[in-house]
C-alpha cells in the first residue's frame, strides 16, 4: 500500500531490542554456496499477506539463482519510522519497502539507480527524483485519496456518484438520515491515515486550480491560512459539525477502518486505491472528490517503491533483485489484484478475482477527460514537503477531528511547515 505517507509514532520509536534482532546486522554477506544473501524488509496488511511477498521473492530467486533473499516485516504499517530507527542503529537491510526518501539520500544511505534499471517502467521523467537521481523503483499508481462508495447503501438512499461538493454534502446528509454513517475516517495508532477526507478536498480544490501549490509554499508564495487552503479546510469542519463523519474516528486505526468497512458500517470511505482489494459482501464503486465547480480532477500518485542500501554488502545483486521484483508481470498482477496497485510496467492482464472497484480505479486513470494532479502531501523526492512535515500534519489532524477550528489548523500547519523548512 503507500505511499501510503507514514508518520514517526513514538510506539515505533520504543520497538523493543527483540525486534531489532529480527533484523540481524543490516546488509548481508554471502551463503557457504556462494549465493549473495539479500535481507528484504517489507510489510504486512490486511490485504498484503507474508505468501504474496514469499511468492515475489521467489520470482527472483528463481530467475537469479546466485541471489538468497531473506524477508524480514516491519511491525506495524509506519514502514518509514522503522526504516529510520534501523538507520540509526546501523540495521538497514540490503533493500526495503519504502523509506523517507530525501533524508536518507542526505544521510547516504541508499544507492541511486540507473537509467538502464528504469527501462520498461511507466514514470514521467523526472518524476520523484532527488538531485536529479533516482533512488527507488516505484511499484505501480494509486488514486489517492478517492472516495470508495457503498453501491448498495447509495441505492438504497436513491444516489449516484455527486459530480460537486454541494451534491456530496446533500448526499451525505441523506445517508446519515437514512441510518449509515456517512464518512468512515481513522487515525488512531496510524495518523499517516488521518487526513485523507481533508487530502482529497485540498486536492480536488485547491491542487485542481494550483497543481504545483506545495511548490509555492516552499518558495513562500502562499500559506495554509491563505482562503484557497482554508476554504477547503472549512469543508471539512462542515461536514465534521453536521456529524457525518464515525465518531470513533480517533481512536480507530487504518486495521479497524478496514473491518467497519468490511462490515458495511460507513457509506463511503476516502483512502488510497489499495482500498479497492478490500473484500466486501457488497459491490465498491470508486469516484474521485467533486469539485466545488464540477470540474473533473484525478488525484494520482505513483507510489510505494523499493530502496537499496548504501551499505549493503552486494549492491549490484540487490539492485538486480529490487528491478526483478518490481518488473515482474506476475508480482504486478498479483499486487493489483490483492492492493489495489495500478500496474507500472505495460500489458500487464488483471488476474481473476480483480475487484470490480479496482478495475474501475484502473479506468479512471486512463479517462483522459480527468486532469491528473499529485495529491496533496503525496508529492515525493525533491517536490515533497520537509522532513517531519507529515508527522505534523497528522497530528494536527487529530486536533481537526476533534474540534478544532479551520484557522486553529491552518495555523498551526504554517507554525511546523516554517520551523522545518530551514
Amino acid at each position: 500500500m503507500k505511499s501510503r505517507r507514514a508518520t514517526v509514532l513514538t510506539a515505533a520509536l520504543a520497538i523493543s531490542a527483540t525486534l531489532l534482532t529480527a533484523c540481524g546486522s543490516g546488509s548481508s554477506g554471502s551463503s557457504g554456496d556462494g549465493k549473495a544473501e539479500l535481507k528484504f524488509l517489507t510489510f504486512t496488511s490486511p490485504n498484503v499477506t507474508k505468501s504474496l511477498w514469499e511468492g515475489a521473492a521467489a520470482n527472483v530467486t528463481k530467475k537469479y539463482p546466485d541471489i538468497g533473499i531473506k524477508l524480514l516485516y516491519t511491525p506495524n504499517l509506519d514502514r518509514q519510522a522503522y526504516a529510520k530507527q534501523l538507520l540509526a542503529t546501523g540495521q538497514l537491510p540490503d533493500i526495503l519497502w519504502d523509506a523517507p526518501g530525501s533524508e536518507f539520500v542526505k544521510a547516504g544511505a541508499l544507492l541511486s539507480f540507473d537509467a538502464a534499471d528504469l527501462k520498461g517502467m511507466n514514470v514521467p521523467s523526472g518524476y520523484g527524483t532527488i538531485g536529479g537521481k533516482t533512488y527507488n523503483l516505484w511499484n505501480g499508481s494509486f488514486l489517492v485519496p478517492a472516495l470508495h462508495y457503498n453501491t448498495e447503501a447509495f441505492a438504497k438512499a436513491g444516489l449516484k456518484p455527486p459530480t460537486t461538493f454541494d451534491e456530496l454534502l446533500t448526499d451525505a446528509v441523506k445517508l446519515k438520515a437514512a441510518g449509515i454513517t456517512p464518512f468512515l475516517v481513522q487515525s488512531g495508532s496510524d495518523l499517516w491515515s488521518a487526513g485523507y477526507l481533508l487530502q482529497g478536498i485540498v486536492s480536488a480544490d485547491v491542487y485542481g486550480k494550483t497543481p504545483d501549490w506545495l511548490a509555492q509554499r516552499k518558495a513562500g508564495k502562499v500559506k495554509f491560512s491563505d482562503a484557497d487552503f482554508l476554504g477547503a479546510v472549512d469543508k471539512f469542519v462542515e461536514l465534521r459539525d453536521k456529524g457525518l463523519i464515525n465518531k470513533d474516528a480517533l481512536s480507530i486505526n487504518y486495521a479497524q477502518a478496514t473491518t467497519q468497512w468490511k462490515a458495511g458500517k460507513a457509506a463511503m470511505w476516502p483512502m488510497g486505491s489499495w482500498a479497492t482489494a478490500t473484500k466486501t459482501s457488497f459491490k465498491v464503486g470508486v469516484f474521485p472528490f467533486p469539485t466545488a465547480d464540477g470540474s473533473k480532477v484525478l488525484p494520482v500518485s505513483i507510489g510505494a517503491a523499493v530502496y537499496v542500501s548504501a551499505k549493503t554488502a552486494h549492491p549490484a545483486e540487490a539492485k538486480k533483485a529490487a528491478v526483478s521484483l518490481i518488473t515482474n508481470p506476475s508480482w504486478q498482477a498479483n499486487d493489483m489484484k490483492s492492493d489495489g496497485v495500478l500496474p507500472i510496467v505495460s500489458g500487464i492482464k488483471p488476474l481473476a478475482g480483480t475487484s470490480d472497484a479496482t478495475l474501475s480505479s484502473l479506468a479512471l486513470l486512463n479517462d483522459t477527460s480527468y486532469k491528473h494532479v499529485v495529491g496533496f502531501l503525496n508529492e515525493v523526492g525533491d517536490d515533497s514537503p520537509p522532513p517531519g512535515f507529515s508527522d505534523a500534519f497528522g497530528k494536527a489532524m487529530q486536533g481537526l477531528i476533534g474540534g478544532d477550528s479551520a484557522k486553529t489548523f491552518t495555523a498551526s500547519l504554517d507554525k511546523s511547515w516554517d520551523s522545518l523548512d530551514k
